[in-house]
C-alpha cells in the first residue's frame, strides 16, 4: 500500500478501490466523500466538531455500507483521517488533552460502527483504539470520560458537543449489549443535549462584552492631528453613515416587503393529508422531544425545523446538537426525488445589526444555514432557499409561545409521481 493510497488527496479512489467501485445502495457513494460534506458539517461549529466533519461523514458512510470490503485497507483510511483530524484540531487551536479526548472519541465511535456491522469481522482485534490507544473496546471509558467531563463543562464544551453527535449518530457503547440499554442511553444523550444548550453563550453578550468607554481627555491638551488621519476620520464617518441609511432603509422597505409577500394566490383548497405518513414516522423521536414538526400531505412533506431549538438569538448559525437531525432528514430525503424547498421564518419582533439588517435577511440566512448542511447529503440541485421574515407566521405574535412558534425553518420535499 503506498502513501498515496492513503493521503486524504486520494481518498476517492481508495474508497472506489475498498467497495469495488459501486453506487448501488447500500454501498459508500465515493462522488459524495469528498471535503464539501465536510465543510457542510464545519458551518459555525466549534473547533473539534468542524475539525470531525469528514469523519463523522465517513461514520455515516460506513453504516450504510451492506457488503464486505476491504478490511486492511479500510484500516489504513481510517488510521490516515484520523491522524488528518488531530492535525486539524491543532491548527483550530485545540489544547492537547482535548486533542487526545476527541481521537479516543472517533475512533470508539467509528470501530463501534465497523465492528457491528455484517462484514465487520475481526475487526476488534485491529481496531482504532488497539492502533492509538492500545485499547481493546471503549464503550464503557467513553462514558466515563463523558460523567469526567461534565463535571468542567464550560471549558470541555466542544468536547461534549463531539460526544453528543457521536451518540446522536448511533454510537451505544455499553448500553448496546444492556436489558434496557438503549432507553438508559436516549436518558443520557437527552440530558448532555440539556446541558450543551445552557452552556452556548449568547453572541450578542459576547460582543457587548467587547466594548469598553473612551476616556475623557484633558480640555487643555492640544493634539495636531496629521492630514492622513483626519482623511481616515473622514472616511470612517462616511463609512458609518452608509451603514446608518442602510439601516434605515431596511427598516423603511420591511414594511413592503411584507405587503408583497403577503399577496398571495388563493388556494385551490385544502392540502390533501397523505394516505401513509413519510416524514413523521420517521422523524416520531424528534417530534417527541419538541425538534421538529412535521406535516405529510399527498404531494409534500413538510418538516419544520424549532429555531429556538436550533439557533442562539439573533444568529444564523446551525447549533452542533441539531446536526445529527438534519442528516437524518437529508438521508430521508434522498427517497423523495422531488424539489426541496428551505424557508426561513421569524417573528415580528425587528432585528437591526450590520450582519442582518432585518428579519428579511436572518430569516434567508438562516434557511442557507440549513441547505448547507443538507447539500452534503442531496446535493444543490434540488434546492431551492428563501426567507420569508414574519410574512407567514403561523402563531400569535403578541405572546412569547406565539413568537416562538413563528421562529422556524420549514422544509418541503414535494412528492412526484414515480
Amino acid at each position: 500500500m503506498t502513501d498515496a493510497v492513503i493521503n486524504a488527496k486520494g481518498s476517492q479512489e481508495s474508497w472506489a478501490q475498498l467497495f469495488g467501485g459501486a453506487q448501488s445502495t447500500g454501498h459508500v457513494d465515493v462522488h459524495q466523500f469528498d471535503v464539501r460534506a465536510a465543510e457542510s458539517l464545519a458551518f459555525g461549529l466549534n473547533p473539534i466538531v468542524s475539525a470531525a466533519g469528514e469523519l463523522l461523514y465517513t461514520g455515516l458512510q460506513l453504516r450504510n455500507a451492506k457488503e464486505a470490503c476491504d478490511l486492511a485497507l479500510l484500516q489504513q483510511l481510517l488510521i490516515a483521517k484520523v491522524g488528518e483530524f488531530e492535525e486539524a484540531m491543532r491548527i483550530r487551536g485545540v489544547r492537547h488533552e482535548h486533542v487526545i479526548g476527541a481521537r479516543y472519541v472517533m475512533c470508539t465511535f467509528l470501530d463501534e460502527i465497523v465492528a457491528s456491522s455484517s462484514w465487520g469481522g475481526s475487526w476488534s482485534a485491529t481496531s482504532l483504539l488497539v492502533h492509538f490507544h492500545k485499547e481493546t473496546w471503549g464503550g464503557e471509558k467513553f462514558f466515563q470520560l463523558l460523567e469526567r467531563l461534565k463535571e468542567s463543562a464550560n471549558e470541555s464544551r466542544d468536547l461534549l458537543e463531539l460526544m453528543y453527535v457521536c451518540m446522536s449518530y448511533g454510537f451505544a457503547g455499553r448500553y448496546l449489549v444492556l436489558d434496557g440499554g438503549m432507553q438508559q442511553h436516549e436518558v443520557i444523550r437527552k440530558n448532555l443535549g440539556e446541558l450543551l444548550r445552557t452552556l452556548r453563550p449568547s453572541a450578542n453578550a459576547e460582543m457587548a462584552s467587547q466594548w469598553q468607554g473612551v476616556s475623557k481627555q484633558s480640555k487643555r491638551s492640544m493634539v495636531v492631528v496629521p492630514i492622513w488621519v483626519a482623511a481616515a476620520l473622514l472616511s470612517l464617518a462616511a463609512l458609518l453613515l452608509y451603514l446608518f441609511l442602510s439601516l434605515r432603509l431596511n427598516q423603511f422597505s420591511d414594511p413592503v416587503f411584507g405587503s408583497i409577500q403577503s399577496l398571495r394566490v388563493k388556494s385551490s383548497g385544502d392540502a390533501i393529508p397523505a394516505k401513509e405518513a413519510r416524514f413523521s414516522r420517521f422523524l416520531e423521536r424528534e417530534v417527541r422531544e419538541g425538534l421538529v414538526s412535521v406535516a405529510d400531505y399527498e404531494d409534500r412533506s413538510v418538516v419544520t425545523i424549532l429555531g429556538d431549538s436550533s439557533f442562539s438569538s439573533g444568529s444564523a448559525d446551525v447549533l452542533p446538537i441539531v446536526l445529527p437531525v438534519l442528516h437524518r432528514i437529508g438521508l430521508e430525503l434522498k427517497k423523495y426525488p422531488g424539489a426541496v424547498v428551505i424557508n426561513g421564518h421569524t417573528d415580528n419582533q425587528p432585528i437591526s445589526n450590520l450582519r442582518f439588517p432585518s428579519n428579511w435577511q436572518l430569516s434567508k440566512a438562516r434557511a442557507e444555514s440549513v441547505a448547507t448542511v443538507l447539500v452534503s447529503d442531496i446535493g444543490k440541485g434540488r434546492i431551492e432557499v428563501k426567507g420569508s421574515a414574519d410574512s407567514e407566521s403561523v402563531a400569535d405574535n403578541s405572546t412569547a409561545i406565539g413568537r416562538a412558534k413563528n421562529r422556524r425553518v420549514e422544509i418541503t420535499v414535494f412528492i412526484t409521481n414515480k
